[in-house]
């Protein structure tokens, strides 16, 4: 299962590949009748950097380009946006082309890849489907991807060289 959001990404230190961006959006209905819960993420946040969130290309698990390093969920009052720290593999020349495209923005969502835990869903009835409640999940993944599920997916704005932080 996949999810996807880009609502905002900054490059914060290009000889690094660090990345920051929001690739999630909590809170709405998506493109596949899923909502995810605010907390939804929580268990998998808490487990870094100790446990490995590999960043992929378009979900290929050939495709390593990174890892995150750390992430959060951001309130935004009417929903709650995913944060990620990420950093690019910079070493390889994937890692590299992928980090390219990024900052270009010629690839401006993200997708997050996850198994939903047994009794972490439930489903509701929707006006036009029923919407899956995803409230606990194990997120394996995040890919940079041409096109996601989720709403809003629009890269905001990239900054290089200059170090920048997050305001949230």
């Amino acid at each position: 299962i996949t999810k996807t959001e880009s609502l905002e990404i900054k490059v914060v230190d290009e000889l690094e590949g660090l990345i920051e961006a929001f690739v999630n959006t909590m809170g709405v209905i998506d493109h596949d009748n899923d909502l995810l819960e605010p907390t939804a993420f929580d268990k998998s946040i808490s487990g870094l950097p100790n446990t490995s969130i590999p960043v992929l290309w378009g979900h290929d698990q050939t495709q390593i380009i990174g890892k995150v390093v750390s992430a959060r969920s951001v309130d935004f009052g009417d929903s709650h946006k995913l944060y990620a720290r990420m950093q690019i593999n910079m070493d390889k020349q994937s890692g590299r082309d992928a980090f390219s495209d990024i900052k270009g923005k010629f690839i401006e969502q993200w997708s997050v890849g996850f198994n939903m835990n047994p009794d972490g869903w439930e489903m509701d009835g929707g006006k036009k489907a029923p919407i899956r409640r995803i409230k606990d999940l194990d997120w394996v993944e995040l890919s940079a991807v041409i096109r996601g599920a989720s709403p809003a997916t629009a890269t905001i704005g990239a900054k290089s060289i200059v170090a920048v932080e997050i305001t949230v």
